[in-house]
């Protein structure tokens, strides 16, 4: 993280080093998860598919695969070489460990997390390291708003981007950071009569424990605005708006620390009516807080430069659907397809869409790998939200996460950067552990 998200080579060797050592000794000192046996062994799979076809991408000519097409053309310049399925070999093996650092961290999370305990601190060590970094960002963006964590900023001036160079991503970041401190939430009193016993009695945290949490939850909140993207802010309130509704359909069973789920039997109508509510109140809060992304947003409208270069990258993809380019290759493929008419400043070494690039990279096993992992996670949060009863609310707040990253990487690319995937990679594998820490009746007594 503090290497602007691991995307410089020797940041991200050096990290997947670290993670494959911890990956060894969580094995050996742990061994394999049971309850999340199926998160694990999904993650595993597609992680050493995408590895292994990746590297098949760079074989001279497998199997008797057609390689890319620009390879035809070398010998016109005397140029001797055998063709592959990826026109850019080279640049696979630094894509694999991008690929590699986040899946790393699942599965040691996986097998380290798995008593609800030690998940919930870790947890709370999660979200609260999380809002010291946005309380660090907003006081660097006040104080030095030149500065770029420890060196000089050379984009994004005025925009809030710590500890990542692009703003988009810190506001993904910021955004899991949110929902990770309102997932901690207890719950507390305010003090109606000075000297009343009766403050904070529900909960049991003491008061400044309670100003500690609102402090890193509006720093958070804050550091999420003061990015100003648009696309960011807008995937956070609606990702809030599902979190509060969804606790609001699978509350949690009364608890001292059900927190902001644990609600009593509600009928339909009071359902509804708390949901209009909640919608309500966001908007209030967009419209107090975020004028500046939503006076962006209307300046700028839909002339964006992702927008226009959209149908060169599907042309792209096109011609690449079955085995892909390689993952790593956008930056060498996609000038062949980009319109003139877009402008021909700024070098596109990604698609600002994380769904698109990967089509690109690996083709139609992206798709597969997509699919398994998805119906592996959302399988998992479902037997949470169904089977655990005071901690619904943390199963609900991983969901939340996957809604505001999976909204965001349409229009951009949050989960291309190391840092980042792996922060998420952590915090839905400490979510998949409490998702599948609790059998059901009918499994228990099988």
């Amino acid at each position: 993280m503090l290497t602007q998200g691991a995307v410089y080579p020797v940041s991200i060797s050096l990290a997947c080093i670290l993670m494959a050592a911890s990956m060894a000794l969580a094995y050996l000192a742990m061994g394999l998860p049971r309850a999340t046996r199926s998160l694990f062994v999904a993650v595993l799979a597609c992680w050493l598919f995408a590895v292994l076809w990746s590297v098949v991408q760079t074989l001279d000519t497998p199997f008797g695969l057609a390689g890319h097409s620009a390879w035809r053309v070398l010998p016109e310049f005397g140029i001797k070489a055998t063709a592959s399925i990826s026109p850019m070999p080279g640049a696979v093996p630094d894509a694999i460990l991008s690929i590699s650092l986040p899946a790393m961290a699942i599965l040691t999370v996986l097998m380290l997390f798995r008593r609800d305990s030690v998940i919930e601190r870790a947890l709370r060590v999660f979200a609260v390291a999380g809002g010291l970094m946005a309380v660090f960002a907003l006081f660097q963006y006040v104080a030095f708003p030149r500065s770029l964590m420890f060196g000089d900023k050379q984009y994004y001036l005025g925009n809030l981007t710590a500890p990542f160079v692009n703003r988009n991503t810190a506001a993904t970041f910021y955004g899991v950071t949110l929902i990770a401190l309102l997932s901690t939430y207890k719950g507390f009193r305010f003090q109606l009569i000075p000297g009343s016993p009766f403050l904070y009695r529900r909960s049991g945290w003491t008061p400044a424990q309670a100003m500690r949490w609102a402090l890193l939850v509006f720093a958070a909140f804050g550091a999420v605005l003061a990015t100003s993207s648009r696309g960011g802010v807008l995937a956070t309130f609606i990702a809030l708006f599902a979190m509060f509704t969804l606790a609001t359909f699978f509350p949690a069973t009364p608890h001292t620390e059900a927190g902001l789920a644990a609600r009593t039997t509600e009928d339909g109508k009071t359902r509804v009516i708390r949901i209009i509510g909640i919608l309500l109140a966001l908007l209030i809060v967009a419209g107090v807080f975020a004028g500046r992304v939503v006076l962006r947003a209307e300046v700028q409208g839909s002339e964006d430069g992702r927008f226009c270069v959209l149908p060169g990258i599907l042309a792209a993809i096109r011609d690449n659907l079955v085995l892909g380019a390689g993952p790593g290759a956008f930056i060498n493929v996609f000038p062949a397809y980009r319109d003139a008419a877009c402008g021909v400043t700024g070098v596109w070494d990604m698609a600002h869409n994380v769904y698109l690039d990967g089509m690109l990279g690996l083709g139609l096993p992206f798709i597969m790998v997509v699919l398994v992992l998805f119906a592996t996670v959302m399988q998992l949060l479902r037997r949470g939200l169904l089977n655990r009863k005071s901690r619904r609310f943390v199963v609900v707040g991983g969901i939340a996460s996957i809604i505001l990253v999976a909204i965001h990487s349409a229009i951009d690319f949050s989960l291309q950067i190391p840092g980042f995937a792996t922060w998420w990679a952590v915090y839905l594998g400490m979510i998949g552990s409490i998702g599948g820490g609790r059998l059901s009746s009918s499994e228990m007594k099988n």
